[in-house]
């Protein structure tokens, strides 16, 4: 195998049938301005162009494997993971593109701080034609950077609605090793189990500035999913089917992560409200939603001190429904729907 420059970097894109869009991610690594980098192209059985368009660049940095049969997204990840060995690696979707910077910016990070085990950023959603649709900030940062600290990470990926990028990460290689790679037995969101493992350990670093491109359509894996289970995308029922899910993998982590009794039941409860959020906002009935945090406030007393909850409260048609609940007093529906103690 040749190597360029002594990388510090792996990219490893796995893909399936997407040369149209390969090419475009494999151009975006060869044009970043950070060049000790290795790509892997680990091709999962392809029956387009792929291989084709991996030659025409005929640039000694790319190593192209090839499986005889599709052994499926998690496992040709995981083959990836596998062959890495350099420092750090990335995974890039063979739909998604980095900006120039992105390298540069992300090894300059780990580099000032041995304690983290994954760098991300910022990452603007696109369409098909590479035009940005949006801005997304996975995290609230006023500065350029900030450093989370494995405790608070924790907790903030219990109630955040915005997970990471996964194009924008950029792993310590050992510490992602660590973790035993992606776990398909877990499903669609065996990667988030991945992330929470990591921040058991590591802090996590953040780049407060879009320098990966998603793609916004109609192949994504989350569309996909909402498909498998008979529902059509951007639907209420599609939202709760989500919204589930992520529970589920929080609650997974957490039963399984060996934590002190206090430290699982407080990240329980956080889990458990954003659950709630979620389903408030994928038109859960209020009269359900007060339901279940009454049983939240009941089951997590200190649940009660986190302004989320009185937020959701207080967004609410059944705030006086939840008070209610919580004292134990009966409820009565009212002419509009309102809830009376």
């Amino acid at each position: 195998m040749i190597r360029m420059d002594d990388p510090k970097v792996t990219v490893g894109i796995p893909t399936f049938n997407r040369a149209h869009w390969l090419r475009d991610s494999i151009e975006s690594v060869l044009a970043q301005s950070y060049t000790r980098f290795h790509i892997i192209v680990a091709d999962n059985a392809s029956t387009d162009e792929t291989p084709d368009v991996v030659r025409s660049f005929g640039d000694p940095r790319i190593t192209y494997v090839r499986s005889e049969h599709n052994l499926g997204p998690v496992a040709n990840m995981n083959r990836l993971i596998g062959l890495a060995d350099t420092k750090y690696f990335v995974i890039l979707p063979d739909d998604d593109f980095f900006y120039p910077g992105y390298l540069e910016a992300a090894v300059g990070l780990f580099e000032q701080f041995d304690n983290l085990g994954v760098v991300h950023s910022a990452f603007n959603h696109v369409d098909a034609r590479a035009r940005v649709i949006g801005r997304i900030d996975p995290v609230r940062c006023r500065s350029r950077m900030m450093i989370e600290q494995s405790d608070r990470l924790l907790e903030r990926l219990m109630v955040s609605g915005a997970w990471l990028c996964f194009a924008s990460i950029m792993y310590r290689t050992d510490a992602l090793i660590a973790t035993g790679g992606l776990h398909e037995d877990l499903g669609h969101f065996c990667d988030r189990h991945m992330w929470m493992q990591l921040a058991l350990h590591w802090d996590f670093g953040y780049l407060a500035r879009p320098l990966v491109g998603q793609r916004d359509h109609a192949q994504e894996i989350s569309w996909k999913i909402v498909k498998e289970h008979g529902l059509e995308p951007n639907t209420p029922e599609a939202s709760r089917l989500y919204a589930e899910l992520a529970l589920q993998r929080r609650m997974n982590f957490i039963d399984t992560a060996g934590l002190e009794p206090e430290r699982a039941d407080r990240l329980r409860a956080l889990a458990t409200l954003q659950s709630i959020v979620d389903l408030a906002h994928a038109q859960l009935p209020s009269r359900d939603v007060a339901s279940r945090l009454a049983r939240l406030a009941r089951a997590y007393p200190r649940i009660l001190s986190r302004p989320a909850f009185w937020r959701l409260v207080a967004a609410q048609s059944g705030a006086r429904r939840v008070r209610a609940l919580l004292s134990g007093g009966p409820t009565t529906t009212g002419r509009h729907g309102q809830v009376s103690p």
